[in-house]
């Protein structure tokens, strides 16, 4: 049959050559199953280990980064002047009339050992329509750089967040879809924060800049027309509850929240920072950091085991190729002795090999779907009952992975048969028929 399917390949094109001997090389991945079916099923444990492990590590990545977020910022950077009463975690800025240059958060940014650099200003204004004298806090926030509100969301509204939204703390007696009217503007709450034991974050409403400046813009224009009319009328122009808002420069900035990189410490940062004109920096509580550091660090041990799990079964692939080539010898030698060229045998020998390790990266993502449904079932169920939130990756993220891992093991399969198919393919025909192999 080799010599059947080889020596018409000579007289055809290079397409129906092709064919010929990936068809042959189908053959001969059917022709032992019970060894097709031991490398499949050692590909198929290494594909859905490594799918399983990875999609894992993913989630519990983003879950400790929600809760470390949740334990507050290492370091607070707030004006000289500032009073801060230390809390054990650094969530959001104090009430506090001093204000910082915005161009600060940049400059942090640059410095060695700062992953990022959150700005935060405080307003105190009066949130329903007619009663100046009923205020509550607002905190203005950038929403790309903050690592410390937003994971605190428990419960929000079926859309994505708009200019115009608040956020609300869990004292907050308002509920999601209420409306409020800070300085007369209405506004509607978004979200709800959970409950932090942190006095300004749970008494206090936030939004984003983009919100804030849009507050702004209304409070401008209604203060504008109500001087007009006053002006006109011949009225004296009475003070503006809403002025503290109005006045919003977002040059201006009351305090900045720093998280640290991996490997640096509170001691460097605050150093580094304390130079900086007119600031004074607050450190939280030293165990947060090192409890981030520590897991940070396992986790990227869990990374680097899953990439042995790769190597592992890039060898193994390899070995087990290496023998099944050897034991072929006398049939490379007849397809090369009837003139079979270097490629087609190594195409074809390739072949074979990604065949084999593709149907095993294929039922290994189907065996590692069932570890993850088995993980889904028992460890977070347990997890759940004790009120801990495991964060899975979105489903999107879940099956790029699948694919990544089924082009992983096909590529594997392809590297490990690359260098016995090309050795084997480049000897002497007489040499390979009269070998001692099968």
């Amino acid at each position: 049959m080799v010599s059947q399917y080889a020596g018409k390949q000579s007289g055809r094109r290079p397409g129906a050559a092709l064919f010929l001997f990936s068809r042959l090389a189908l053959q001969n991945v059917l022709r032992k199953p019970a060894r097709t079916i031991m490398l499949v099923l050692a590909v198929t444990l290494s594909t859905g280990g490594v799918f399983a492990s990875y999609t894992v590590a993913n989630g519990i990545k983003d879950s400790m980064d929600t809760s470390f977020s949740r334990m507050g910022a290492d370091l607070v950077v707030v004006p000289a002047n500032a009073m801060v009463n230390i809390t054990s975690a650094l969530l959001t800025v104090q009430p506090t009339d001093e204000t910082l240059d915005a161009g600060l958060v940049a400059e942090i940014e640059k410095m060695d050992g700062i992953a990022q650099a959150a700005p935060q200003t405080y307003f105190q204004v009066p949130i329903m329509s007619g009663m100046p004298e009923c205020k509550a806090n607002l905190i203005g926030f950038d929403a790309k750089r903050d690592f410390t509100i937003m994971p605190w969301v428990v419960t929000r509204a079926p859309r994505p967040m708009v200019p115009g939204d608040i956020l609300a703390g869990s004292r907050r007696s308002e509920a999601i879809g209420d409306e409020i009217a800070p300085c007369n503007v209405p506004a509607n709450i978004y979200a709800k924060l959970g409950r932090s034991g942190v006095g300004p974050v749970d008494d206090s409403f936030f939004a984003e800049y983009e919100t804030v400046k849009l507050l702004q813009a209304k409070v401008k224009e209604r203060t504008g027309r109500s001087n007009d009319l006053q002006n006109s009328s011949g009225v004296k122009k009475t003070e503006d509850p809403s002025d503290s808002l109005a006045t919003f420069d977002p040059a201006k900035i009351s305090a900045i929240l720093v998280k640290l990189k991996f490997g640096a410490t509170p001691e460097q940062a605050r150093f580094a920072i304390a130079k900086l004109p007119g600031v004074k920096v607050v450190s939280g509580a030293t165990i947060v950091t090192s409890t981030r550091q520590a897991t940070t660090a396992l986790l990227g041990g869990m990374l680097g085991f899953t990439a042995m799990m790769l190597v592992a079964m890039l060898i193994m692939v390899s070995l087990l190729f290496s023998g099944i080539i050897s034991e072929r010898r006398r049939e490379v030698g007849l397809l090369r002795a009837i003139g079979s060229r270097h490629a087609d045998v190594m195409g074809m020998l390739l072949a074979e090999a990604v065949f084999t390790t593709s149907l095993g990266g294929i039922t290994g993502i189907i065996f590692g779907s069932g570890l993850l449904l088995l993980f889904q079932r028992s460890l977070v169920y347990y997890l759940e009952t004790l009120h801990v939130e495991f964060v899975w990756p979105q489903a999107t993220t879940i099956v790029c992975v699948g694919i990544c891992c089924s082009v992983v093991s096909a590529m594997v399969g392809l590297l490990g048969a690359l260098v016995p198919a090309w050795r084997a393919s480049l000897e002497e025909p007489y040499l390979l028929i009269q070998s001692e192999g099968g």
